[in-house]
């Protein structure tokens, strides 16, 4: 079992992502500091929504470049775990297609209520919202193809224990995603709370998955992937 975190660990997005270069303090402002994790809560998806789904983001997000690593494909089942306000959410739904479904999964119901008002603006009709909890994505076992999670696994206090949960999530051939800060990033949590992608890569196949660091030429942030 995972141990349960504070409340406020919200597995949104946390998008220190969607800051830009110099405003980390403005994104952690007010969280908790653990020596195993990082936990901070997010209760009004609206003063973040402008920052975290700018389009700006996109130059070095590279949302297009990921998902194409990731090797979507129409039909398939993809969770965007600590989805946040949902900057992945569109993406993920072209790239799964109508026949296809995207669970947009958080801990908080404040950003799953943005989440499901923004797709229902936008006519998204292939996203769910999961609202999680703390040892729990709540996700049916062997139900997706794919996990992404960004700016969010630092702030999960068991990460091996988490990692088996979420191999149990994956259909056959399925992988999980991990895209955190590097230890240089201009934004992002305090540095002690960073972590080195070999420790991701070491944290997934303690829950079971074969990992590997992946190059996406992400100018701030690596790339881990589990495959089961």
């Amino acid at each position: 079992m995972l141990p349960c975190p504070p409340r406020s660990l919200v597995l949104a997005g946390l998008l220190g992502a969607a800051l830009l270069p110099g405003s980390a303090t403005a994104q952690h402002h007010g969280a908790s500091d653990s020596t195993d994790h990082y936990s901070h809560g997010f209760e009004h998806p609206e003063r973040y929504a402008d920052e975290w789904n700018d389009p700006a983001r996109d130059d070095w997000q590279k949302p297009d470049r990921l998902l194409a690593a990731m090797g979507l494909e129409p039909g398939m089942a993809v969770a965007d775990l600590g989805t946040g306000t949902g900057y992945f959410v569109p993406h993920l739904s072209a790239a799964v297609g109508a026949d296809g479904r995207v669970k947009a999964v958080d801990l908080e119901p404040a950003m799953l209520r943005y989440v499901a008002g923004m797709t229902a603006e936008r006519g998204l009709g292939n996203v769910d919202t999961v609202r999680a909890a703390p040892t729990d994505t709540h996700l049916d076992s062997a139900s997706v193809d794919r996990i992404l999670t960004v700016n969010t696994w630092h702030h999960i206090p068991d990460r091996g224990a988490y990692a088996e949960h979420l191999a149990a999530r994956l259909r056959e051939g399925g992988s999980v995603w991990v895209v955190d800060f590097e230890a240089e990033a201009p934004m992002g949590p305090p540095r002690r709370h960073r972590l080195a992608p070999q420790a991701v890569v070491d944290e997934l196949e303690r829950g079971g998955l074969e990992a590997e660091v992946r190059d996406l030429g992400l100018p701030h942030q690596y790339v881990v992937v589990g495959h089961n």
